[in-house]
């Protein structure tokens, strides 16, 4: 958590700045005064770009980061993932629904490389209701290798929310053990 940086000096003395005649006495003490206060504030400013990057930000500073795009996080993800979760946030957001958006968004969760397929079901219809192509039901499957180590309900529960609304999500494991 950040605080009060003791003795943190102003890179700018105002006391420097004023004209020769109050180079000494009440003046410099007032000025040194205003330099002390001012000085977290001044420092705050020049270093605002890095509380703006994912990776550079304070980890106390990563959820009021994360609310500026939009995204959560779990109990359970890392502190990297999610860094890389807010630095991804806005091309996965342009993605969504995509099957590349939730192969990253996948990658991104997990830290492994999985294999996501769809059941490829693409129509439309002029009737609310109507018959649509495929399978009866629209599915992603995602295959994740047997030493997978996640909360699959937390997984799926998250990977719902980044599909159309009539797709469901199935989360399967590769090579289980026997």
């Amino acid at each position: 958590m950040r605080g009060a940086v003791r003795h943190l000096t102003s890179a700018h003395p105002m006391g420097e700045q004023l004209p020769a005649i109050f180079a000494e006495g009440e003046a410099q003490k007032l000025t040194q005064a205003l330099d002390e206060v001012l000085a977290p504030v001044l420092t705050t400013l020049d270093c605002l770009d890095s509380y703006l990057d994912p990776a550079l930000t304070p980890s106390d500073m990563l959820p009021w980061l994360a609310s500026w795009v939009a995204i959560g996080f779990g109990e359970q993800m890392t502190e990297t993932q999610r860094r890389a979760l807010v630095a991804d946030a806005v091309s996965l957001h342009r993605g969504r629904g995509t099957l590349d958006a939730l192969i990253r968004l996948v990658n991104t969760l997990t830290g492994i490389d999985a294999r996501v397929t769809d059941s490829g079901g693409v129509g439309w219809s002029t009737r609310p209701g109507g018959y649509l192509p495929g399978t009866d039901e629209a599915v992603v499957t995602i295959h994740l290798p047997d030493e997978t180590d996640v909360d699959r309900q937390w997984l799926q529960d998250v990977l719902e929310l980044g599909v159309p609304a009539h797709v469901s999500v199935r989360i399967t494991i590769l090579n289980p053990p026997s």
